[in-house]
């Protein structure tokens, strides 16, 4: 059978220009609404290593010595490893991102009532639901040489989400000296059977998203567009039945 590839050409994939969160419900599915989510530019480096459950070899032997035979189960992978750096320390980011409450001015202050700051969990604070966490990456044809119009439009994705279902973040070491201060965090991330067609109700792909640990998928530019204008700065609402 002949490749079923969009465009039917291999795709590389280059920089992360957005980060989309948002906040999951006891069922992780996403809470929707007011203030549960977030769209931002702001990251400068994100790994995610996965955390693999090696598969059992077994290698029996006769009375002799000698090996019988040689079976090798499947290695699994059952988290991701997520670590990264934020280059802006947006307070309501953080508070999304890693539980904890917003810091308000005071009544009669110089900010009194906007969000002027941000406090970590207490360590017996009631657990977290996690957040849905994606970083979009920019697609790249093979032989398309950076050039936008190397294939029609819409022919093959200009981006790639990459989805991780059920994130448990927290605020890495903070460094203070004569540099830039980045915002380092770490966590795990996990597979979600209810995201359905995910926060913001635009997953491109057949059904809903698959229940992974890390799901890829590809981006139009109409897509892609409507994502990369709803980059802001702190809290995103998210649409009512996420």
């Amino acid at each position: 059978m002949a490749t079923n590839l969009a465009g039917n050409i291999s795709l590389g994939q280059l920089n992360a220009c957005v980060v989309r969160a948002a906040r999951l419900d006891a069922d992780c599915g996403p809470t929707g609404g007011v203030n549960t989510g977030i769209v931002t530019a702001a990251l400068v480096t994100m790994t995610a290593a996965p955390v693999v459950e090696e598969g059992a070899v077994f290698e029996p032997k006769n009375a002799c010595g000698n090996i019988l035979f040689t079976y090798e189960q499947d290695d699994r992978i059952k988290r991701y490893t997520i670590s990264g750096e934020f280059g802006f320390f947006d307070f309501e980011a953080m508070a999304l991102l890693f539980g904890g409450s917003l810091v308000l001015g005071r009544a009669a202050g110089s900010y009194s009532g906007k969000v002027i700051g941000y406090a970590d969990p207490l360590y017996n604070a009631a657990p977290r639901n996690g957040v849905y966490l994606e970083v979009i990456t920019t697609a790249v044809t093979e032989g398309g040489n950076g050039c936008v119009n190397a294939f029609p439009s819409g022919a093959v994705p200009v981006a790639i989400g990459h989805i991780f279902g059920k994130v448990r973040l927290r605020p890495g070491d903070a460094n203070f000296a004569n540099e830039v201060q980045r915002l380092a965090f770490s966590g795990t991330g996990t597979s979600n059977p209810n995201l359905t067609n995910g926060p913001w109700n635009d997953y491109p792909g057949a059904g809903y998203i698959p229940n992974s640990p890390h799901v890829q998928v590809g981006y139009s530019q109409v897509e892609y567009d409507a994502i990369v204008a709803a980059i802001n700065y702190g809290y995103k609402d998210i649409p009512a039945g996420s």
